[in-house]
């Protein structure tokens, strides 16, 4: 196990400039001699209890909160020193939430659609550089270009969608567009750039199937999820809605918000903890396909001329390899991906040099800041500093928002001149989060000065705009409407829901007239 793991570490050194992203292996492998000779001579825990305690504290502050309702596992070389489950299963019955619940993985599907496509790649019958042109020649020219690679590594400049969700929506839909997109453009030369793209891993979905020739959910099935024992895993499909061995999602304030489409690839997948600890442990070892082969997962995205590609979340640097995010900063070493859907919001990071793993499975809404709170446990482990994660300024504010707009609207300022560091006022979604809410409750004007708020806060973002946009209009104040939609537009004309806004500004000049 040692040696796989220092081989992906080898793999890694291409970050900041080709270097060892700690430390050379050498170093590294002298590092685990001393360790190992430590837990050998003291039969020392694989964790130590204090860093366990902390991490509960910290588990149970967020529960305290209103942050944290979800499944938690913590392991070190294999072995399983923390796992909980703590919170609603469903908030319609109040049930108990127990390990062997499976969660919405969101975008963490996206490490199993890459393995997929790895598995044919080692059989013989795909290479990474075959262009689109060769498996989907109906596909319009300017995605013809585009190699599997390309869209493993999120380089394809593929937009972020080529869809809107409905409770509907497949995959056919989605190749259906594609098809359609002929006066459409890359947003950039493959591989000559870096921008995330659920459409690419629909595309590898919709891949693996026409070269196996079973469905996704069969190749899955019987190449990864049986295999490693993961007998609580599942691509979701339309049967599967209703059942009792899932978790729920609800938005933090008791309305459902579970996952409702039935696309596949870039997520579509319900999980446990434990079958996702036995997926991570299988990414260094000979399981599925040879660690020789499977390693090629944590290799950076590079540009066509060899420049290391970055991807920035939550003000955070990362690279992309096949399906895994890689840490650039002070968790190097590290690679995992976050994902969510409507009220599921879920975080994997293996720490490939200490070799641990932290599985974090929530479905009570984006409430708690899952990168914050997994970068917490992390540094815990590594007995480095760390701050709780902030608590959702939307959370504290919304029941006095509710009673009156204004005293709520006074309450955040006071919140944020008395308890800066406390609350969650550097995340643009919260504001957001509660103007759709009162947008949703018919509470169209109120809504509209919570995004002038969100705007006053955040001036130099583009959904504060958009999202202003929508509330004017669902006022019937369809100038000011138009105005915000094109303020959006004018400041960056390919953001997400662009074209979502441009249909808008069309409608909106259909009723008032240009």
């Amino acid at each position: 196990m040692m040696g796989k793991i220092l081989k992906v570490i080898q793999k890694l050194k291409m970050i900041d400039g080709h270097h060892s992203i700690a430390m050379n292996t050498e170093k590294i492998f002298g590092i685990y001699l001393v360790i190992i000779a430590f837990i050998t001579l003291t039969n020392y825990t694989a964790i130590a209890q204090d860093r366990i305690a902390e991490i509960h504290n910290l588990v149970t502050y967020t529960q305290e909160n209103g942050m944290f309702n979800g499944n938690i596992l913590i392991a070190e070389d294999g072995q399983i020193n923390y796992h909980k489950s703590l919170g609603i299963v469903d908030f319609a019955n109040g049930s108990p939430l127990t390990k062997n619940k499976a969660f919405c993985l969101g975008s963490i599907t996206k490490q199993f659609t890459a393995m997929g496509i790895m598995i044919l790649q080692h059989e013989g019958k795909l290479r990474y550089s075959d262009k689109l042109e060769q498996y989907f020649p109906e596909f319009p020219k300017y995605l013809h270009q585009i190699s599997i690679k390309n869209l493993m590594q999120h380089t394809s400049g593929l937009k972020r969608t080529h869809f809107e969700n409905h409770d509907q929506l497949k995959n056919q839909e989605v190749y259906e567009n594609l098809i359609q997109s002929a006066s459409d453009k890359l947003l950039f030369e493959p591989g000559t750039d870096l921008s995330y793209s659920n459409t690419g891993f629909i595309i590898l979905a919709m891949l693996v199937e026409k070269i196996s020739g079973v469905t996704y959910e069969q190749f899955l099935t019987n190449n990864i999820f049986k295999p490693l024992g993961m007998t609580h895993s599942f691509v979701f499909t339309e049967d599967d809605r209703g059942r009792k061995d899932i978790a729920v999602g609800y938005d933090g304030f008791g309305n459902k918000a579970d996952y409702t489409v039935l696309t596949y690839g870039s997520a579509g997948i319900y999980s446990t903890t434990e079958d996702l600890f036995r997926w991570y442990q299988s990414q260094t070892t000979d399981q599925i396909i040879p660690f020789q082969s499977k390693n090629k997962a944590f290799e950076p995205a590079l540009s066509n001329s060899g420049k290391l590609l970055d991807h920035i979340i939550r003000d955070d640097t990362w690279s992309y390899g096949f399906g895994q995010f890689i840490y650039r900063g002070h968790l190097k070493g590290a690679i995992g991906h976050a994902g969510a859907f409507g009220g599921f919001f879920n975080i994997m990071i293996k720490d490939l040099i200490n070799n641990r793993d932290v599985i974090v499975l929530t479905n009570n809404g984006r409430l708690l800041d899952i990168f914050a709170f997994g970068a917490a446990i992390q540094n815990i482990l590594r007995e480095q500093p760390y701050e709780l994660p902030k608590i959702s300024i939307d959370l504290a504010i919304r029941e006095k928002a509710y009673e009156n707009i204004d005293e709520g609207i006074e309450y955040y300022h006071k919140l944020k001149r008395e308890s800066p560091d406390k609350y969650k006022f550097n995340n643009q979604w919260e504001l957001n989060r509660l103007g759709y809410a009162l947008m949703g409750d018919n509470r169209a004007n109120d809504a509209i000065k919570i995004f002038k708020l969100l705007i006053s806060e955040f001036p130099d973002k583009v959904n504060p705009y958009d999202s202003l946009g929508e509330a004017y209009f669902k006022d019937k104040q369809y100038k000011l409407s138009l105005k915000s939609y094109q303020k959006a537009l004018n400041m960056n004309p390919n953001y997400d829901d662009a074209p979502h806004a441009k249909r808008m500004i069309e409608k909106i000049i259909n009723i008032v007239g240009k």
